[in-house]
C-alpha cells in the first residue's frame, strides 16, 4: 500500500514538472503592454491621418527601410476602403515566435474588426514587424 502511494505521489510531481514546462509565459517585448498598446495606436491613427512620418516612427531600422511610402499609401488605401476609418484597439493576446514578442490586437474598425498583428524582439522596444487580418480585407485583396 505504501508503495503505491509513493508510486502515485511521484507520478504526480512528474506530471506537474511536465505540465509547468509547456507552460510558460510568453516574453514580452521591452516595452510594457501599455506602451506597446499606445505604439500600436499612434500607428494604427497615422493611417488615418495620412501621416507616414508619425507611422514609421516606432518602426526599427530594418523596418524603416523596406517600409516605402508607396506600401502606405497602398496599405492606407486598402484599409480605408475594406475596413473604413480607426475606432479603438482591444486588447493583445502575446505569443513567441524564433525571438520575437507578438502582439495580437483586435481593432475595431467603422466596417468591421481587423486582427493587427504588431511584433518586436523579445525585449526589443522597435517593431519588427506589422500584418493586418480581416474579412474584408481578405476579399479585397484577391
Amino acid at each position: 500500500m505504501n508503495k503505491n502511494r509513493k508510486l502515485i505521489s511521484g507520478l504526480a510531481v512528474v506530471l506537474v514538472l511536465i505540465a509547468m514546462s509547456g507552460c510558460t509565459a510568453p516574453k514580452p517585448a521591452g516595452l510594457t503592454t501599455e506602451q506597446v498598446a499606445s505604439i500600436t495606436e499612434n500607428t494604427l491613427k497615422a493611417i488615418d491621418a495620412n501621416d507616414y512620418q508619425e507611422f514609421t516612427h516606432d518602426f526599427s531600422d530594418k523596418m524603416n527601410s523596406t517600409f516605402t511610402q508607396a506600401q502606405f499609401d497602398g496599405l492606407r488605401t486598402l484599409l480605408q476602403n475594406a475596413s473604413g476609418n480607426y475606432v479603438s484597439l482591444g486588447t493583445p493576446s502575446l505569443t513567441n515566435a524564433q525571438g520575437y514578442a507578438i502582439y495580437r490586437f483586435p481593432a475595431k474598425y467603422a466596417n468591421e474588426i481587423v486582427f493587427v498583428t504588431i511584433t518586436f524582439l523579445e525585449g526589443g522596444q522597435k517593431v519588427e514587424g506589422l500584418f493586418f487580418d480581416s474579412v474584408n480585407l481578405r476579399k479585397a485583396s484577391k
